[in-house]
C-alpha cells in the first residue's frame, strides 16, 4: 500500500527482512520497478521469484541472495523479461545447479552481466552453457564456485569475446597442474 503512493520508486532493495512474507513481497512489487535487490530474507523462495517474474515485466536488474531458491525458480523467467533484463546476480543461491543455468540462458539471452557467485552446485557444464548462449556478456562472476575448473575458463575464453570483467575469487580448482 505504501509503495503505491510512491509512484517514482523504480529501484527496490530488501535486505535482512526476515519477517517479510511472500504476501508482503507481492504487495511491494510494482510494474514500475526496474531494479530489485533481495538479500538475506529467509522467506524468499521459488514462489517469490514467480511473483517477481510475473509482476515486474520491465525488470532490468535483479540481485538475489536467497538460500532457498532452486532451479525451478529460474524457469519462471520468460521471454517477457528476456528483452529487458540485462543484469542477473544470483549470490549464494546454494540450490541452483546447471539445470537452473539452462533456464537462465534460454529465457534471458540479453544478459550483459551475470553473477553465479556462491552457486556452489554449478559446474563446468553450466559455464559452457553460459559461454555458448550469452555472447553479450561483459561481466561474469564465478566466485565461490568450487566445482568449476580450468575447463570452464577455456569455454569463457573461446566464446565470450565481449567479456570485460571475469571474477574468480575463492575458486578452489580454476587451475589444474
Amino acid at each position: 500500500v505504501m509503495l503505491e503512493q510512491m509512484q517514482g520508486v523504480v529501484r527496490l532493495e530488501l535486505s535482512g527482512c526476515n519477517d517479510f512474507t511472500e504476501a508482503g513481497l507481492w504487495s511491494s512489487l510494482s510494474a514500475r520497478i526496474t531494479s530489485l535487490s533481495v538479500s538475506d530474507c529467509i522467506n524468499v523462495a521459488d514462489d517469490a521469484i514467480a511473483a517477481i517474474s510475473q509482476l515486474l515485466p520491465n525488470l532490468a536488474e535483479l540481485s538475489l541472495q536467497a538460500y532457498h531458491v532452486t532451479d525451478t525458480a529460474l524457469a519462471y523467467f520468460t521471454a517477457r523479461q528476456g528483452h529487458s533484463t540485462h543484469t542477473l546476480r544470483l549470490l549464494s543461491c546454494w540450490e541452483i545447479t546447471n539445470h537452473g543455468v539452462v533456464n537462465v540462458v534460454h529465457s534471458l539471452p540479453n544478459l550483459t552481466s551475470l553473477s553465479l557467485s556462491g552457486c556452489s552446485k554449478v559446474t563446468d557444464d553450466g559455464v559452457e552453457l553460459v559461454a555458448e548462449n550469452l555472447r553479450k556478456l561483459r561481466s561474469l562472476d564465478l566466485s565461490w564456485c568450487p566445482r568449476i575448473t580450468d575447463m570452464a575458463l577455456e569455454y569463457v575464453a573461446c566464446d565470450l569475446h565481449r567479456l570485460e570483467e571475469l571474477v574468480l575469487d575463492r575458486c578452489t580448482h580454476p587451475y589444474t597442474p
